[in-house]
Formats: C-alpha cells, structure tokens, sequence
C-alpha cells in the first residue's frame, strides 16, 4: 500500500492538540491504493477509544442485517414480535424505523438499569412524532435495538459481538467495558473523573446501565477500526451480506428530515456539514459523540477515521458545568477540509 503525504493535517492536529482541543487523536486516511494513519504521542494502534456512536455502525447496525439476510427478522417486522409490553401507539413501529431514527422514540436519561425495566422505560414514554413521518437521532431507538438481538439470538449483545464480529473479523482489543484505570487508553468520558464506576464510560446511560448496550459507547482500537473499514470498502460478507451493503448506505429518510439516514449509516447530502468539501453526496458513515467520526466514498474509494477526545476538552475548558457540542461538530468540519487540500495539492481527487 503506497503512503498519502497529510502534511497540512497532521499539522492541524498538532495544533489542536498545542491548543489544548484534545490531547489523544489518530487519524487514518484512505484512498485508493493509498493511506496513512498518524498519532499524537501517547496514543498507537492498539489504544482504546471510547467509540461512543459509532459502535451504532461498528456493533449493532451490522448484526441487525446479519439477522436480516438470516431471517431472524425483517426491516418491516414491527417491534411487538420481539418486546414484551408494546403499547398500542408504538405497534406499528418496525426495525428499519429504529435504524432510521424515525420511531418517534428520543432519548432520555434513564432511571433503571434492568434490562426488562429500561424496555419499559423507553416504550412507557410519548413519541415525539408520527412514527416514520419525521426523524429525531434516538439513542433509545437503537437501545431496543440492541435488546431485540439480544431476544433473538438468546445470547448477550456483547456475546454476540465477541462471536458474529471480533472472531471473524479478527479484531484484537476491542470489547464492551474496560477497566476504569486501563493502560493504553484514551481518555474520553466528560466528568472530571469516573470514581464509583467500573469503566470510563462517557454515556450517562451506560453509567446507569453499568454496561455498553445497543446505542455505542464500546472501546475499539485504531486497528481494529481499519479492519472494519476495510471490510466495509471491500463489501466483506463476515460483516453483512454483500447484498444488503447497497441498501444500507442508501437514503430512506423522509424529505423533511434534518439529516438524512441509511440503514444504521448516517448518508452525506447537502444537509449535512461535518465533512465539510471531503465527502460529496452519497458518502456515508457516523459520529461518536465522545470526538469520532468514520466516514466512507465509495466512488473515492476513500475512507476516512478521525478518533479524538475533544468533547471531554470542550468539557475541561468549562470547569465541567457544561458544554457547546458545536465546537467538536466544527472541528470534524476543518480537520476533513483540511484533508481535502491534502489530496486536492496531490492532484487526487
């Protein structure tokens, strides 16, 4: 594989990190038959990073469609035919309203930490819209998700995880939970510390929850990334069926959507501004609350992960009273530009 030059990015990182924006980041660019990964100085392949969101695209997305192609389920099987206590209002809700984020159902700050009783705690509260008339980013929605696998398959998620995905793709370190105080780890969780809890889990809900479930916030590694990324460009059917790759990455949002989603996938149009001039119409990918982003073009063969910790800096800068989301939006915004004029000075795209 031939190496891409990102001067002017890994420049910018530098400097962000100089200027006290995050202070762990890797980066890892390909296009083509070309790529390069770089790190600031306390971070390597084998780093943890809480995933936050992006385990959505990295976890439960990918073993929704495996039940899909193995016809556990479908994306028109309404969610009563795998939860218990399914209120009237929500029946006609389906699992590709879920992937879509188009349930109606919304995040919330949950009470319980049961399994049985955080179901009941999402489905007892009202829906924010017609189902599948709008769309709201819902946390809860792909929760339920995780829980209807989970039902499916009579095993944990994280078991699932472990046999359907780590196994056959070969990933190393990733996993669930780690160790509150795990060497080669990023840290990534928004509160001065974690003292109390098991793991650094930066969700909320995960803190209640005492584990990752549906909705992300698991620990991958940089090189466990690359490896899904290149199943993923390579259409690899350890992760999904081939078929079923087209689909997902397709737009199935309604018009009047905010942003625009695939199956699971996040889908760049003109209404979406984190990846700046890098990623035209079509592209796809995911963010990570905690400062991730994985993102893909097919028509580029470009692929493009940026793993940081900025949301917990955001938080620093503010004594930890609270935080402007935006910044990190905007800092995905300028570290794709900024690798845009990279390959646009290497006359590659």
């Amino acid at each position: 594989m031939k190496t891409l030059n990102l001067a002017h990015t890994e420049a910018l990182m530098r400097k962000k990190a100089a200027n006290e924006e995050f202070d762990s980041y890797a980066v890892y660019v390909k296009y083509g038959d070309r790529e390069h990964t770089f790190f600031s100085e306390n971070v390597n392949e084998q780093t943890y990073f809480d995933i936050a969101s992006c385990g959505k695209i990295l976890i439960t997305t990918p073993l929704t469609l495996q039940a899909v192609a193995e016809g556990k389920l479908t994306l028109d099987s309404t969610i009563d035919c795998f939860l218990p206590g399914v209120p009237i209002d929500k029946k006609a809700i389906t699992i590709q309203h879920l992937l879509t984020h188009t349930s109606g159902i919304v995040r919330h700050q949950y009470v319980n930490s049961e399994r049985e009783a955080v179901i009941a705690e999402i489905l007892a509260r009202p829906l924010a819209y017609e189902i599948g008339q709008d769309y709201r980013y819902s946390c809860s929605g792909m929760v339920l998700m995780g829980y209807i696998l989970e039902n499916i398959y009579q095993k944990p998620l994280e078991q699932l995880f472990e046999e359907r995905l780590k196994k056959p793709l070969g990933y190393e370190r990733s996993k669930f939970n780690i160790a509150v105080d795990e060497e080669n780890a990023a840290i990534c969780y928004h509160s001065k510390d974690v003292a109390g809890f098991s793991s650094p889990w930066d969700d909320n809900n995960n803190r209640v929850l005492r584990t990752t479930v549906g909705h992300g916030g698991q620990f991958f590694t940089p090189a466990d990334i690359k490896k899904f990324t290149k199943a993923v460009l390579e259409k690899d059917e350890r992760l999904y069926p081939a078929a079923l790759f087209a689909e997902a990455e397709a737009a199935h949002s309604p018009a009047c959507a905010k942003e625009t989603r695939g199956l699971g996938w996040l889908y760049v149009d003109e209404k979406y501004a984190q990846t700046g001039k890098l990623f035209p119409k079509g592209s796809f990918g995911h963010c990570g609350h905690c400062g991730q982003s994985i993102f893909f073009n097919r028509e580029k063969e470009l692929c493009v992960v940026i793993l940081t910790n900025a949301t917990r800096f955001v938080h620093k800068r503010a004594n930890f009273q609270g935080y402007d989301y935006s910044i990190v939006c905007e800092m995905r915004r300028c570290i794709h530009n900024e690798i845009y004029k990279d390959l646009n000075e290497q006359k590659a795209l």
